[in-house]
């Protein structure tokens, strides 16, 4: 509103002023018709003035071209410049064509004696004939020609500066008289001119003025709203439109579609990982990635399609395309992010997950639309990533209830009450002697989560929110953090044991991750040679070389590396030979069968066979059988950990466990060395540690 009063005011100064210069104008032009008759009587007399004043350079010409003349002789002889002889021979001819046109035109001005200037222009004649011959026969380098020259036209120089003087003085005092009898003549006109030229300057001045400033202003105006506009409704990254943009085109979308009875789709799409690219390549080549990203996206909608960017990683696309359509679309987006990106030198590959919502049939309000999309892609990323979801309604109660865990999650991290614990399963050490009671040597820390609502939940959907969600690094340090607390505690009582803690793969992407580790390590005053690090085999790792870097930096300190779930995954002996492992875990589902199943049998044989050759430790998950005992045993397996020995426990659990093993080692040390005591005594079992 205050915009439009502005440009109303301003069109109407605008209007007075060109009223006032028009008339002002017109006043001006009778004016002059007025006085055009006087004006053409004095012309002719100021005409004459003019020809009186011109002729006064008659005297100052000669003398120039006198000068011009003695300069262009001596720069010819003395090589000086470009001067040739053509140009010497022309500027003689034109000095003697000046000196005769004055003698004869006459030119003499009158304060001169008429019979001295004849006498003189006589005496220069004769003087120029003497001195034809030497400038016609003038050569580079002749200085006695050069000299019998000046010395032939010596004479004239004060003599022609008279002249010129005399000539230019006369020429002036007559044209003065004349100018005086026009002075009073135009006077009058002279006055009126000046008058009404500077009336018209003004008012023109002041118009121009006030038009040139009215029209900048309005012109910063409307460059001021539109700067203004395009950053309200853009992203500054990737200039794409913004959250607020996308609103305003889908209430367009939404009055169009009821209009034409037509439908469209509402795509959400989230970068996959990307937090990662951020963690391991910097801020800077996080920024690149998003601006490829939007020419991507770009690149494959038309015109009247809406690619915006939400904020963060997150992008949404407004598109008019019927059911069957969509699935084609929604993969050439995928196809497009999921081909590798290049940027400062760095092959970076990423994939989307998408969040499809259709009007009117599925959502019908442009509020719907974001929360039922936002729905779909929280269940594409659930089912995997790389992939995308049409919104169910059936979608709602499920992730809504996977929504609230994932809260509950976070606040159990910063929370004592939240119901997150670290339990902790037991491994052994194998002797080779059968009879001897087998001792707790290490635990590998487990995470667990006990909701205050919904009771335990277990550990496959949880990590899988933590993961989903970003927030798996988090997690996986506070249970670290936890474990190495809680050992410390049993080193000072005595229990000398080592501490195996899972990384997640998220992790092996994290450059800081040595430095996080280390912190650990001094804040709990945990020491580095108790503490292994169990590493996925299949784990996905964006810059294996990075990865490789950050774990010998681990080894070199102290700390051991495990491949965990060894045999599970795709591991060449090339990779398993650039990472700095200490041990190797045999997969649990090798080792459940390995007393009826042959292949399983050979699978682990070859498994410790690599182990040993590679020089590496040796661990065997799963143990649930004191007959897969002996046969890890006979292959020299170094450690057990399953069911038989104990299943994850809390730590008060632990701690009974490793009193009572202390309880029976006293007992043993006491026993004579030729009794035989069972095996059976020498395992722990969860229904005798809860007595």
């Amino acid at each position: 509103m205050a915009n439009q009063g502005h440009e109303s005011e301003m069109k109407k100064q605008i209007k007075w002023l060109a009223l006032i210069y028009l008339a002002a104008v017109g006043a001006l032009l009778f004016l002059e018709v007025a006085h055009f008759k006087e004006m053409r009587k004095v012309s002719s007399q100021i005409g004459e003035s003019y020809d009186l004043i011109s002729s006064r350079d008659e005297g100052l010409r000669l003398e120039v071209e006198y000068r011009r003349f003695q300069y262009k002789v001596a720069s010819y002889v003395r090589g000086q410049g470009e001067v040739s002889h053509a140009d010497v021979l022309t500027w003689f001819d034109i000095f003697w064509s000046r000196a005769h046109s004055i003698a004869t035109e006459n030119s003499i001005p009158d304060g001169m004696d008429a019979k001295q200037a004849t006498i003189l222009f006589a005496d220069m004649r004769e003087a120029l004939k003497q001195v034809d011959p030497l400038v016609q026969n003038l050569r580079r380098g002749d200085e006695e020609a050069l000299s019998a020259i000046q010395k032939g036209l010596e004479a004239f120089d004060g003599r022609v500066t008279e002249l010129a003087v005399a000539i230019a003085q006369t020429r002036v005092e007559e044209a003065a008289s004349l100018q005086d009898n026009l002075d009073l003549a135009l006077q009058g006109i002279d006055t009126l001119l000046i008058t009404s030229t500077a009336g018209g300057v003004l008012i023109l001045t002041l118009f121009g003025v006030e038009a040139f400033r009215a029209r900048r202003a309005e012109r910063k105006i409307k460059i001021r709203e539109a700067r203004v506009r395009f950053l309200a409704e853009h992203d500054s990254l990737t200039r794409l439109g913004n959250r607020a943009y996308l609103n305003i085109k889908m209430k367009e979308f939404i009055k169009e579609a009821k209009a034409q009875d037509e439908s469209f789709h509402l795509l959400l799409l989230d970068l996959d990982k990307f937090k990662d690219v951020n963690d391991t390549f910097g801020h800077p080549t996080g920024d690149q990635l998003l601006k490829n990203a939007a020419r991507r996206l770009s690149g494959i909608f038309r015109s009247d399609d809406i690619v915006a960017r939400l904020g963060g990683d997150e992008f949404a696309i407004l598109i008019k395309a019927d059911m069957l359509d969509i699935e084609k679309v929604v993969s050439r987006v995928i196809a497009a992010l999921s081909s590798s990106f290049v940027i400062n030198g760095h092959e970076i590959h990423i994939s989307t997950s998408v969040g499809v919502s259709r009007y009117p049939d599925l959502s019908d309000t442009a509020d719907d639309l974001m929360r039922d999309a936002d729905l779909a892609l929280y269940a594409a990323k659930n089912a995997g990533r790389n992939t995308w979801a049409l919104y169910k309604h059936s979608m709602s109660v499920e992730i809504k209830h996977r929504m609230g865990l994932e809260a509950d999650l976070r606040n159990a991290l910063n929370s004592e009450t939240g119901g997150l614990e670290v339990y902790y399963q037991p491994q052994v050490l194998f002797t080779e002697n059968k009879n001897e009671a087998l001792s707790v040597v290490g635990v590998e820390a487990l995470v667990r989560w006990f909701h205050p609502e919904h009771g335990a939940i277990p550990p496959m959907d949880f990590i899988d929110i933590a993961e989903s969600t970003g927030i798996i690094d988090e997690l996986s340090s506070w249970v670290t953090r936890q474990a190495c607390e809680d050992v410390v505690l049993w080193h000072k009582a005595g229990f000398d044991i080592s501490l195996a803690v899972n990384l997640s793969p998220h992790q092996l992407n994290n450059r800081y991750l040595p430095d996080e580790i280390f912190q650990v390590l001094r804040d709990t005053g945990m020491a580095a040679d108790k503490l292994t690090l169990e590493i996925t085999e299949s784990a996905a790792v964006q810059n294996t070389q990075t990865a490789v870097e950050m774990l010998d930096i681990l080894n070199k300190r102290g700390i051991s590396l495990a491949m965990d779930d060894f045999g599970t995954g795709y591991s060449n002996l090339g990779y398993l030979k650039s990472l700095p492992l200490d041990c190797l875990k045999i997969d649990r589902s090798f080792v459940t069968h390995i007393e009826t199943n042959e292949e399983d049998r050979k699978l682990v044989r070859g498994i410790v066979n690599l182990a040993r050759g590679m020089g590496l430790k040796v661990v065997a998950e799963g143990v649930e059988t004191e007959h897969q005992v002996e046969f890890l045993r006979s292959l020299h397996c170094d450690v057990g950990q399953g069911y038989l020995f104990g299943r994850p426990m809390n730590k008060l659990k632990l701690v009974a466990m490793l009193e009572r093993e202390r309880a029976q080692a006293n007992l043993w040390n006491e026993l004579n060395d030729n009794e035989d005591v069972p095996y059976r005594e020498a395992t722990f079992h969860d229904d005798e540690l809860s007595s």
